[in-house]
C-alpha cells in the first residue's frame, strides 16, 4: 500500500451489549463541551443596562445560564430542515425528479452551511422569546460555535465520514477492517478532507481568541530604559457583539470553501461544487448584515448627535457654552 495514514480499529464499540459508533460517542462528547464552553462565556459575560437617572452605570448583569439550553435546544428544528434543504440542493438532480423525497428521512442525509444558518435563525427566534440580550448571546457563542463544528470534523475520523478524492498523498488515510465506514471505498486511500476542514475551522477560533492579544504588545520608554509593555483593551469593531458572530461565520465558511476542493462531490459551476455555492451565498450574506448593521448603528449615533445638539447639550451630556453676544456687562 502507498504511503499514507492507516487506521486500523474497529468503528463500534457494544458497551451493555449495545453496538454504538464510536464517532457518534465523539459528536455527544463536542457536544457537550460546546455547551460548556457557552456557559463559561456567559458567566464571564456582563452586560450593559442603561445608566440610572442620576447619571451613574448600573450593576452590570450576568447573562443567564439556564436560558442556554433553551437557546440550544431551540437551534434543532432550523438545523434540521436547513440541512435537509441544503442536502436537496446539493443532490438536486436526484430530488428534482420528486421533490417529496425531501420528506423522507429515510433517503439521504443532511449537509451543513444551510444547517449553521437556519439553526443560528431559531435560536435567535428562541431568545428573542426569552427576551434575552441577543448581540451578547452572539458573542458569546461565536467561538464555541467554532470549536463545535472544527472537533465534530474531527470526530468524523473515526466513522470514516467525509472522505475526500482518492489520492496517494501523504496526509491521505485509508481504514483496514471491513467497518461498517460511512464513506465508500474506505480501504482505499483518500484525502482526509473533514481533518483538513476541522484543522482550518479550529485555526479560525484561535485566530479570534489570540489576534487581539497579539496587537497589544508595546514598546515604552521610561527615562533611559525601554521595557515591554501591553496597551490598553480595545473594542476590535468585527470581534464585538454580534458582528463577532458574523465574523465567525464568514470564517468557518471561507475555511469550509477552501476544504471543499478536496471533496469527490461532482462540479456544478466551473471548479465550484454545489456546497460552495451555497457557502458563496452564506459569506455575502454575511457580508451585507454586517454592512446594514454598520450602516443602522451610523446612522443611530448621527441622529443621537443632532438630537443632542438641539437639547443644547454636548454629545457627552454637557452643557454647551452660552454664546457671546459682544456686549460687556456695565461696570456700575
Amino acid at each position: 500500500m502507498l504511503d499514507v495514514i492507516r487506521f486500523d480499529f474497529d468503528p463500534t464499540i457494544a458497551p451493555f451489549g449495545l453496538t454504538v459508533r464510536v464517532e457518534t460517542l465523539a459528536l455527544a462528547a463536542v457536544v457537550f463541551v460546546v455547551l460548556v464552553l457557552a456557559a463559561l462565556g456567559a458567566g464571564r459575560m456582563r452586560s450593559r443596562s442603561q445608566a440610572n437617572p442620576d447619571g451613574s452605570a448600573k450593576d452590570a448583569v450576568r447573562l443567564r445560564r439556564d436560558d442556554l439550553i433553551l437557546i440550544a435546544f431551540g437551534a434543532v428544528p432550523g438545523a434540521v430542515v436547513g440541512g435537509r434543504v441544503d442536502y436537496g440542493l446539493v443532490h438536486y438532480d436526484y430530488f428534482s425528479v420528486d421533490p417529496s423525497r425531501l420528506l423522507d428521512p429515510g433517503q439521504g442525509g443532511l449537509a451543513l452551511s444551510l444547517a449553521v444558518v437556519l439553526g443560528t435563525v431559531t435560536a435567535l427566534a428562541v431568545a428573542r422569546l426569552l427576551a434575552a440580550p441577543i448581540s451578547r448571546w452572539l458573542h458569546v457563542a461565536s467561538v464555541p460555535m467554532l470549536v463545535g463544528l472544527g472537533l465534530g470534523k474531527l470526530a468524523m475520523v473515526l466513522g470514516a465520514d467525509g472522505q475526500g478524492q482518492f489520492s496517494g498523498a501523504g496526509w491521505a488515510t485509508a481504514y483496514l477492517r471491513s467497518g461498517p465506514w460511512q464513506s465508500a471505498n474506505a480501504s482505499d486511500p483518500a484525502l482526509a478532507s473533514q481533518a483538513l476542514e476541522g484543522s482550518l475551522i479550529l485555526l479560525a477560533a484561535v485566530a479570534i481568541l489570540v489576534v487581539p492579544f497579539v496587537l497589544r504588545p508595546r514598546l515604552r520608554r521610561w527615562r533611559m530604559v525601554v521595557r515591554p509593555g501591553l496597551a490598553p483593551r480595545r473594542e476590535w469593531r468585527l470581534l464585538s457583539g454580534y458582528r463577532r458572530f458574523l465574523t465567525a461565520l464568514g470564517l468557518w465558511s471561507v475555511a469550509r470553501f477552501a476544504a471543499a476542493f478536496t471533496w469527490r462531490d461532482a462540479l456544478v459551476a466551473g471548479p465550484l461544487r454545489a456546497e460552495q455555492v451555497v457557502l458563496l451565498f452564506v459569506f455575502a450574506a454575511c457580508a451585507v448584515i454586517f454592512a446594514v448593521g454598520g450602516l443602522w448603528e451610523w446612522r443611530r449615533a448621527r441622529a443621537a448627535k443632532r438630537a443632542a445638539g438641539r437639547a443644547g447639550q454636548a454629545p457627552g451630556g454637557a452643557d454647551l457654552p452660552e454664546p457671546r453676544t459682544g456686549i460687556a456687562a456695565d461696570p456700575r
